[in-house]
């Protein structure tokens, strides 16, 4: 039995009609996602995503742009689990840093400070 996923992707498939040369994002992505582990051995293996992109338009297998391949690629394949980039702030990380705490022996860093007359040591 087909995984939700691959399910999910062959119905986004067949739901969109083959005028569409460009399709909208559901199929585009539907399409990314069904070749997703033949893109992910491709790159294992060294091919760049620009030639992967290239041999999969000239098959037929993609109708949509290279910009649109690499942010599949990027979202789907090279950005480890739970950094997938949020839909309201697309380019940003879902993943928040842990900071360290300050401690006595953490130095506060001061300020800069511009002074207009350089010390000859520390221009060398």
């Amino acid at each position: 039995m087909k995984s939700l996923s691959e399910r999910i992707a062959a119905r986004a498939v067949e739901k969109n009609s083959p005028l569409q040369s460009h399709g909208d994002e559901n199929q585009n992505r539907a399409v990314f996602l069904a070749l997703r582990p033949d893109v992910k051995q491709a790159l294992e293996d060294g091919w760049s995503i620009k030639s992967i992109w290239e041999t999969l338009h000239e098959e037929g297998k993609v109708a949509f742009g290279y910009d649109a391949f690499r942010r599949y690629t990027k979202r789907l394949i090279l950005l480890p689990a739970g950094q997938n980039p949020t839909p309201e702030h697309p380019g940003q990380s879902c993943v928040t840093r842990k900071t360290e705490p300050k401690t006595k022996e953490t130095p506060l860093i001061a300020g800069f400070t511009f002074n207009p007359s350089p010390k000859k040591e520390d221009l060398f």
